[in-house]
């Protein structure tokens, strides 16, 4: 920098500028995530939207100034942003808490530039009228889930000033003539084969606007793993889920799943492991396209075997044979599972159909087939909880132990910051037991500057209010971890360290700063993997090096 992109896509904090608050802390709202609490991971459709535009002639940057911003405390934004040039910009509200800093840098981008400024997401799907007639410097918005091509033909119109273009592109919403235009959310696709990244385009962009700006989160050099979006959609309709079947089909418009072959998705795993050599998590359950999806897609794996270590994630706890298939994938194989609570009428009531003899077979088979390690993850906030009920999770995480000793590990965090909107609850609140505190988009901006973290909260159940479910959060983390250090997998020091981070939030004066973790370690949630150049591939060292000699 400086250099000139057509397109330059930025992830902004949660909050701008959140160094500059006075909050007493951000809690654990994003313990369980690779993101740090002010959510620094830019969501993986900026790799795709890369790829489509580049190889497509269209010069694409990806600028992460919310990672810059945990990585350089010092680091003046208004510059940085003064810095990147480009003729349209992108920018993200794909869930509600980039709700705030995604409209200050897209004002802050448009004082600077006078460009054209366009933002996408499934928030800002929902909240599209609200963005247009409320921030004049937001000019337009891709709306769905799918929005490669869309993008791809509103940034040649604006380009090319062919305003009248504009109203026969699908899926946006845009201001013209001070009128608000809507085209409806008509490009949903099935198959999206033709949609996979090139990883070759990727690495390129990312080389080309700078390792530094490019990072997907701020530790991505400390805990770096990708990810493999397997499908688009959801079978399951969670309550407080943004991605649940009720929200795609009602406000996406998607009927049906959007799907990859197995092909595909092998051939995206192979781009990535001739790169890189990080774990590759897939994300979705693969169950839910069918036995044979899963049998010819595992196959293909086990075939190839590179030396990285593969998660999968479960909606459900699968059968011992499907089991058998996944665990021939790789040498160093991880599960995960939401569980969301240890009393299965809460799970079952929030929307996860399966109850504890099949979560506990699911741990017992995983330890016979000898994975490397199953991750469960609890909630706390869910319809029907109390504070008393969360307490049990201790004693339950030691009864999975003992079916699953030395693999089986569990977390827990509150549901937060929000109950996402379009989600079952966020629609029928009263019906599922939930207060709504916010409706707006510019009421969850506010609640954004909260001086506590459960006061972000944009609900309460008629069990708990937020000061109850932030008590309740601490007292199940207390339960798991005394339940961890009597089963032996944190060790004493460890543990007292979350006591006291625990005591500290209560009395209002905690430990850790506004980029950390409150209630557990990165290293629980991933290996630590320090990136080196051992990690980049001789394909990958050739490729990098290509780029600069190209530029």
């Amino acid at each position: 920098m400086p250099r000139r992109d057509e397109v330059a896509l930025v992830h902004a904090p949660s909050v701008y500028d959140f160094r500059q608050m006075t909050f007493k802390h951000y809690g654990p709202i994003s313990d369980v995530i690779p993101s740090k609490p002010i959510f620094d991971m830019y969501p993986a459709g900026f790799f795709y939207i890369a790829s489509y535009l580049e190889k497509r002639g269209v010069k694409t940057g990806i600028y992460n100034i919310a990672a810059r911003m945990v990585n350089e405390p010092n680091l003046y934004v208004p510059r940085l942003l003064k810095r990147i040039k480009a003729e349209v910009y992108g920018i993200d509200i794909h869930w509600l808490v980039h709700a705030h800093g995604g409209v200050e840098v897209a004002r802050m981008l448009k004082e600077m530039h006078a460009a054209p400024i366009i933002v996408g997401g499934l928030s800002a799907t929902y909240y599209w009228r609200e963005i247009l007639e409320r921030y004049p410097f937001i000019d337009a918005i891709v709306l769905g889930d799918t929005t490669e091509p869309v993008f791809f033909e509103l940034v040649e119109a604006l380009e090319r000033g062919d305003r009248r273009k504009l109203h026969g592109i699908p899926n946006i919403a845009f201001r013209d003539d001070g009128k608000i235009r809507y085209t409806g959310i008509r490009y949903v696709p099935i198959e999206l084969d033709d949609l996979k990244p090139d990883y070759s385009v990727v690495l390129k962009v990312l080389v080309r606007s700078g390792i530094r700006n490019s990072l997907p989160w701020s530790t991505f050099l400390k805990h770096p793993i990708t990810a493999v979006i397997t499908y688009k959609g959801c079978p399951y309709n969670c309550l407080g889920c943004g991605g649940s079947n009720f929200t795609y089909r009602v406000l996406f418009h998607r009927k049906s799943l959007g799907v990859k072959s197995p092909k595909v998705l092998f051939e995206e795993y192979k781009e990535i492991t001739e790169r890189l050599k990080a774990p590759i998590f897939f994300v979705n359950d693969l169950q839910v396209l069918g036995r044979k999806f899963v049998e010819e897609f595992t196959q293909l794996l086990s075939g190839e075997k590179a030396d990285v270590e593969l998660f999968f994630e479960f909606f459900t706890p699968p059968s011992r044979d499907l089991l058998e298939l996944y665990r021939r994938t790789g040498d160093r194989v991880h599960l995960q599972l939401s569980p969301e609570s240890h009393d299965e009428r809460v799970r079952r009531n929030y929307g996860r159909p399966y109850g504890n003899d099949a979560l506990k077979s699911f741990v017992k088979n995983a330890r016979d087939l000898e994975f490397t390690r199953l991750d469960l993850y609890f909630m706390v906030g869910l319809p029907l909880q109390t504070v008393d009920n969360v307490k049990g999770l201790g004693d339950f995480y030691l009864n999975l132990y003992e079916a699953g000793k030395g693999i089986v590990d569990a977390f827990v965090a509150p549901l937060a910051p929000f109950v996402d909107p379009g989600s079952p609850a966020f629609h029928s609140p009263r019906k599922y037991g939930y207060n709504i505190l916010a409706h707006t988009l510019e009421e969850h901006r506010k609640l954004l500057l909260a001086n506590e973290w459960y006061n972000m909260l944009n609900y309460e159940t008629d069990w708990m209010n937020r000061r109850e479910i932030a008590e309740a959060t601490y007292s199940a983390v207390e339960s798991l971890t005394r339940a961890k250090f009597l089963a032996g997998t944190i060790d004493k020091e460890y543990y007292e360290s979350v006591i006291e981070s625990i005591e500290n939030a209560r009395k209002g004066r905690p430990k850790y700063g506004l980029d950390s973790k409150e209630t557990l370690k990165e290293e629980e949630l991933y290996p630590v993997r320090r990136f080196s150049l051992s990690y980049l591939t001789l394909r990958s060292l050739t490729e990098i090096i290509m780029c600069k000699i190209g530029m």
